[in-house]
């Protein structure tokens, strides 16, 4: 039974609509103002409202921004009930998200087709976000176990030949597998940081109070991050001839284990999607409007526009043409990072030519001499962590 919130302050409409309502099998809730309508909102989210715009104290539109506001909220079918329906009275409603416009007195055929258009497109935005949700879930389900078996074989080799293994053994053949196991144990650690880290942010999406606890809290020195591991990524896959740096000295009040994954995903991206002998290149500046701006662009095979449409978590295209490695998180990590600090990522590419991924953090500005500093410590740090990556 779909749960409607009638927002009237005429008591005689109020009742005569949520008597109706009712007598057609809805659940129906009354408030005479906006303020009542929005705690009842908070309270117990209906299926639909229908809110008066002239009122007292909130008015309609005044309700629909505050709704709009609320990311757990601004879905709620919303239809504007009015005197009359002047196009830019309309026109502003439509702008701030209204779905619908009724006009008082309401016929009751009027009412009910208005009412049942609305429900139906939220029962379909439901199906398709199911719909999406399965896919997700049925792609972690195929991807994750393969990434997670591959290298745990290595290790069960490595230990099967340790265990059955003559004391003088050659130090050669020890040194051999000791990298097997860390290039194991590093595939394992990258894969479940990255898994856990895209939970914890697809949590916070929904709770503002813990993103606020995950962003970064005071200024990261950006530029000597991103060149150290930039280069560590061109080495690991013999490519250092081919990365290009164009990196200003910047701050950004980011956790730089964030900037890490934001850097390392899109730099590993580059490299893995192009061919050796083709430039990666990497810019790092500051905007006139505070903003960190993050690009890499590659030489290499692109994405088509469909493709940049669907990109999510779990997500690998062309994987029967192309053998990828990897649970297809990099680039749904990198738009909830992005998000996390109300920045933006965006993708321009043309398949065969190559792409260009661009992210937007605010809270930025031009290094500092005591950041220069930092520089040092900065690459340091990053020296000791990536053994990890």
């Amino acid at each position: 039974m779909p749960t409607l919130l009638i927002i009237e302050d005429e008591e005689p409409l109020r009742v005569t609509l949520s008597d109706r309502l009712t007598l057609e099998g809805f659940r129906v809730q009354t408030a005479a103002t906006g303020e009542d309508g929005l705690r009842q909102v908070q309270q117990e989210p209906p299926d639909l409202i229908l809110c008066d715009i002239m009122m007292p104290g909130l008015d309609g539109y005044d309700v629909l921004r505050t709704l709009q506001a609320n990311e757990q909220t601004a879905a709620i079918p919303f239809i504007f009930l009015t005197a009359r329906a002047d196009p830019p009275q309309v026109r502003a409603g439509m702008v701030l998200g209204a779905d619908d416009y009724l006009c008082k007195p309401v016929a009751k055929v009027d009412l009910l087709e208005a009412i049942h258009t609305q429900l139906k497109k939220r029962e379909q935005q439901h199906e398709r976000l199911g719909r999406g949700v399965e896919t997700a879930r049925v792609d972690m389900m195929r991807k994750l176990p393969h990434e997670l078996l591959t290298p745990l074989t290595g290790l069960l080799s490595v230990g099967q030949t340790l265990e059955t293994a003559s004391p003088t053994r050659p130090i050669p053949t020890v040194r051999e597998l000791g990298r097997v196991v860390r290039l194991a144990a590093q595939r394992l650690f990258r894969t479940t940081r990255r898994y856990i880290l895209y939970a914890e942010l697809l949590s916070a999406s929904l709770h503002p109070e813990v993103q606020a606890s995950l962003r970064g809290k005071s200024y990261t020195m950006l530029s000597a991050l991103t060149a150290t591991l930039a280069e560590h990524l061109a080495q690991q896959d013999s490519r250092a001839d081919d990365l290009q740096l164009d990196l200003r000295e910047v701050e950004a009040t980011v956790a730089p284990a964030h900037f890490d994954e934001l850097v390392a995903q899109l730099v590993d991206n580059a490299f893995k999607f192009s061919t050796p002998g083709s430039v990666v290149q990497v810019h790092l500046s500051v905007l006139s409007t505070g903003d960190c701006l993050l690009v890499v662009r590659d030489q290499g095979r692109g994405m088509t526009p469909d493709q940049i449409r669907r990109v999510g978590a779990f997500r690998q295209f062309d994987a029967e043409q192309w053998v990828q490695p990897g649970v297809g998180l990099g680039l749904a990590l990198v738009e909830r990072l992005a998000a996390l600090y109300s920045g933006s990522f965006t993708i321009e590419s043309d398949p065969g030519t190559g792409t260009k991924a661009t992210v937007r953090l605010p809270g930025a500005r031009p290094g500092s001499q005591t950041a220069n500093a930092m520089a040092a410590d900065v690459r340091d740090r990053m020296a000791r962590i990536l053994g990890a990556r």
